[in-house]
């Protein structure tokens, strides 16, 4: 997550640099983001049918050389905006099977009753990244430009390479020795539990209203930062730095909440913060305002996030972990890929700050449709979990 938070200020970085609008600007964290449509249902497949720490370890190698394309290309000169894209969509492809294993391997070493906690546990850990990732991208491209920056990122996944071997404890527990079914079978089964399983239904349709309404906005924060607030390339890190840090707040406070509120009322409150936190950073007037509102906005979506994931899986068997987990992924990312392509769209029709309002405003959309259905699971006659 480290070489993550590098990218995810210098790829814009640089597209601004040479010229690059906005739209072309906010297409990197799209098709970032794309892969899991693509590639979301047979990652499921791979991450329930072969060794997790297999996946994870090759799927990081291939995003190390994927990251090193770009700065290869600078030397001999600007790289090309197809590249770019390229290079985006090609890391972004490996990260899906990384996170279908990551799915079961969260059930198989605590447990699927604390999923939730173990969720936000491992949302501090992206925090961190997140938070060293921007302010030290925001360095780096002071000193030797964003090209060369994404050097960064790739050490980060080699690191990430070599840790995944260090692990020795067993990610394939809670799966059962069964017949191997067809992968099409398998994709079906996941599919289905999303649908049939009340509380994976009920948070599957909570985290597409709220990523649909939230990316529009989340494409567009580095332009934000850079074009309509003047921020400097290090000014914008510590925006994005700070914000990340907020994730590591999160496992502090989130079980204990939702122990004594219930998921259903932590989540409603998590979403009115986040309406709220976007609307305040698209008024933001300066550096220091931005700075406060953007951090709000990103707590709210790191404890979101982990809520919805961690109350979604609980109601899921061990063997589907990962389908479901990376199926309810790739439909959110459908959510989001959409609504970063359609705040990009919009950014040259009614600028920035205006998607950050529009943004704002369909959250409070998702809200008002999404919220009742979570919270109709806190009553004590509701099933939290099927077996399927």
């Amino acid at each position: 997550m480290i070489g993550a938070g590098v990218s995810m200020i210098a790829l814009p970085w640089l597209v601004l640099d040479h010229g690059g609008s906005a739209t072309q600007a906010g297409l990197i964290f799209a098709l970032s983001v794309f892969p899991y449509v693509v590639f979301g249902l047979p990652a499921g497949v791979v991450g329930d049918r072969h060794s997790r720490r297999r996946v994870m370890w090759v799927s990081h190698l291939v995003q190390a050389f994927v990251a090193l394309v770009v700065p290869l290309w600078a030397i001999t000169g600007h790289p090309p905006l197809l590249l770019v894209l390229a290079a985006a969509f090609g890391i972004g492809t490996a990260r899906v099977f990384v996170d279908a294993a990551v799915f079961g391997a969260i059930s198989a070493l605590i447990g699927r009753e604390r999923f939730t906690e173990g969720q936000a546990t491992l949302s501090a850990a992206w925090a961190f990244g997140y938070f060293a990732g921007p302010a030290i991208g925001g360095v780096l491209i002071g000193l030797i430009g964003p090209a060369y920056a994404l050097l960064a990122e790739a050490v980060g996944f080699f690191v990430a390479f070599g840790l995944i071997l260090l692990i020795r404890r067993d990610l394939d527990a809670g799966r059962h020795d069964e017949p191997r079914e067809p992968a099409a079978a398998m994709m079906k089964e996941g599919l289905d539990a999303i649908w049939r399983v009340p509380r994976v239904r009920a948070y599957t349709w909570v985290s597409i209203g709220w990523n649909l309404g939230a990316a529009m906005s989340a494409a567009l924060i580095v332009p934000l930062l850079r074009d309509a607030l003047g921020l400097s390339s290090l000014q914008a890190g510590l925006v994005l730095g700070v914000g990340s840090v907020m994730g590591l707040i999160v496992p502090v406070f989130l079980g204990r909440l939702v122990a004594a509120r219930g998921p259903g009322d932590v989540t409603a409150g998590l979403t009115l913060l986040s309406f709220g936190s976007i609307l305040a950073t698209a008024a933001a007037p300066g550096f220091l305002t931005v700075l406060v509102t953007n951090a709000i906005r990103s707590l709210s979506d790191f404890a979101i996030l982990s809520t919805v994931i961690g109350e979604r899986q609980k109601g899921v068997p061990d063997r589907l972990q990962a389908r479901v987990g990376i199926t309810g992924r790739m439909i959110a990312v459908c959510a989001i890929a959409g609504g970063g392509l359609i705040g990009s769209v919009l950014a040259d029709l009614v600028g920035v700050r205006g998607v950050f309002v529009i943004s704002g405003l369909l959250v409070g959309v998702a809200i008002v449709l999404t919220i009742p259905r979570v919270r109709g699971l806190d009553r004590p006659d509701r099933e939290p979990t099927v077996e399927l």
